[in-house]
């Protein structure tokens, strides 16, 4: 059996309410989540749990027995929130058969049962899900996995998500459970529309379902029957629509619409989750706009997007002219406030979907996904405009000091085949730029 340290860890720092617990049981955490024995992280998730099964946080359902493991079952008290947790039978017995009695183990039995080397799994696809640590699996995947135990966790069979293109496209095509549209196409569909205008659940029969192309999702061993009807509900993360959830769903028991709810929560809480790593880790501090980690690894993903669609994606390379004079002359804190300001500009006069970087000092980088060399050209000289027409930079007297930059621009894969190559060629038409006089914009020329 495979063990999920992190995914412990987890458990005991952000699914366990640490008021809940004794003063005693929450130095044992800290102490063991500092020391990082895998052993004794394990010991204290189910110990942690016990502790609040008897402050009636959780219950516990009757221990099952699966070959030699025991299954132990969390389940939140007035609601639905859940943990399962499978053992070796021989270590559960260690514990001091914690489903006979109340009293905790002695301290000898417990630190006996954290040399056991056998592992508990604590359904890590959740735990991973939840988490916002797990730089390996993307929002999509996470979703994927949380939806694909909805039948057994929430008793919620054929879930589905269509998410807005525009948030989840970069992970490319549709998944098992998750399909991405346009919002505009989301939108237009007459129920998705009125569940998100009313924040409420939607729901539908079958057969009106199938005429607005609403369709039962293919889950494995869940068969759709007769008299089903769908339940459609608006996503929403970081305070703005991001799609829907629709579940088919056979009548309407009295808890159905807080499991959906449940899930519901659960979906946002993973997106939200994913939204500020990607702050934490995306972000260039100064000037609030994408950095150059995430410039190497998003300029991949586009070139791969553009070259599935056949589509077309421009790279805008600016660099602020005499940049050198400004921090010379003013000083690097003023050098700093025309970098922030010329990132706001810039930002600010995009599309949604386009992506601006900082790239490095002065230089910027702008990725126009599905734009050619006139809308390009229209975005570069519309940028080069609003910078030099911009008043708010002053020196340290208060006078209004004008900032100009330069543009280069290149088109993939009219002018490269590569990422490398693309960057290469918008360079040169912005050396080129340099060269004319400055704040202007070339494109690339063979």
């Amino acid at each position: 059996m495979r063990s999920f340290e992190k995914d412990y860890k987890y458990l005991l720092l952000n699914l366990v309410p640490q008021h809940r617990l004794t003063p005693d049981r929450r130095n044992r955490i800290k102490r063991v989540v500092r020391v990082g024995d895998p052993g004794e992280i394990r010991l204290e998730s189910i110990l942690a749990l016990e502790d609040l099964c008897r402050v009636d946080y959780f219950q516990r359902r009757p221990t099952q027995t699966e070959n030699d493991d025991v299954i132990l079952t969390y389940v939140r008290n007035n609601g639905f929130y859940q943990l399962r947790l499978q053992l070796p039978a021989h270590e559960w017995r260690a514990l001091g058969h914690l489903e006979d009695t109340a009293e905790t183990p002695a301290a000898g039995t417990m630190a006996g049962s954290a040399r056991v080397a056998a592992s508990i799994d604590i359904m890590p696809q959740v735990i991973k899900s939840l988490s916002i640590n797990d730089h390996r699996h993307s929002t999509v995947d996470r979703l994927e996995s949380v939806l694909e135990l909805l039948p057994e966790w929430l008793n919620l069979p054929g879930g589905r998500l269509i998410l807005d293109q525009e948030r989840f496209g970069e992970w490319g095509g549709e998944r098992r459970w998750v399909k991405t549209l346009t919002s505009k196409t989301i939108l237009r569909n007459p129920v998705y529309e009125r569940c998100h205008r009313s924040g409420r659940v939607e729901f539908i029969d079958a057969e009106a379902a199938h005429t607005l192309g609403i369709n039962e999702p293919e889950v494995p061993g869940v068969a759709v029957e007769d008299g089903q009807r769908v339940a459609v509900v608006p996503l929403a993360a970081m305070g703005e629509f991001c799609g829907v959830f629709e579940v088919w769903v056979l009548g309407e028991d009295i808890d159905l619409r807080r499991r959906i709810h449940v899930a519901v929560e659960m979906f946002e809480q993973i997106i939200n989750n994913a939204a500020r790593l990607q702050t934490l880790t995306s972000i260039d501090k100064l000037t609030q706009i994408y950095n150059r980690h995430f410039y190497d690894k998003q300029v991949e993903i586009e070139i791969e997007r553009a070259t599935r669609s056949g589509g077309k994606l421009s790279m805008l390379i600016l660099d602020i002219d005499d940049f050198k004079n400004i921090n010379d002359t003013m000083g690097h804190q003023k050098g700093d406030e025309a970098l922030a300001l010329v990132a706001g500009l810039v930002s600010g006069n995009l599309r949604k979907i386009d992506l601006p970087f900082r790239y490095g000092g002065e230089e910027f980088v702008v990725l126009l996904p599905g734009t050619a060399e006139v809308e390009a050209i229209h975005t570069a000289e519309r940028l080069r405009s609003v910078v030099e027409e911009s008043t708010a930079f002053q020196d340290q007297d208060g006078q209004i000091r004008p900032i100009r930059v330069s543009i280069g621009a290149a088109v993939f894969p009219d002018h490269a085949r590569t990422e490398q190559e693309l960057f290469m060629k918008a360079d040169s038409a912005l050396y080129r730029a340099k060269r004319k006089g400055k704040n202007r914009v070339e494109f690339y020329k063979d």
